[in-house]
């Protein structure tokens, strides 16, 4: 009974990447010791899904929760804003913002500044 669900969850997930999204372009990484979630930007040319480690596991973000203002996979750069939609199992809204090794992630009032590293 455990595996159909592992099995269907594994299918849901994989589902709610949109098909242009063919692999992982860059990954956001915070300091060591911060309460930051590690984010993964999936697709191919430009982001097709954001895919967060949450300590409830990996979640995928909601079409439409976010806005890609700038992305340059070449330099490592991003300024993204994600809002959440009023779902208590996805993270707090967000803005992730730099270059390289100074990314700021601002959730609330805490800035956590960590990587963008887009060699994959």
């Amino acid at each position: 009974m455990k595996i159909h669900r592992v099995i269907s969850a594994v299918f849901l997930a994989a589902a709610a990447i949109p098909a242009s999204a063919t692999s992982t372009m860059c990954a956001f990484e915070g300091s060591s010791g911060s309460s930051s979630y590690s984010i993964e930007f999936i697709g191919y040319g430009e982001i097709g899904a954001i895919l967060m480690s949450l300590p409830r596991g990996p979640r995928s973000l909601p079409a439409g929760s976010y806005k890609v203002l700038e992305f340059d996979e070449r330099k490592s750069k991003i300024n993204l804003a994600y809002r959440n939609p009023g779902d208590p199992s996805l993270p707090p809204s967000f803005t992730l913002e730099g270059i390289g090794n100074n990314v700021r992630m601002t959730i609330g009032k805490e800035r956590i500044v960590g990587k963008l590293h887009c060699d994959f």
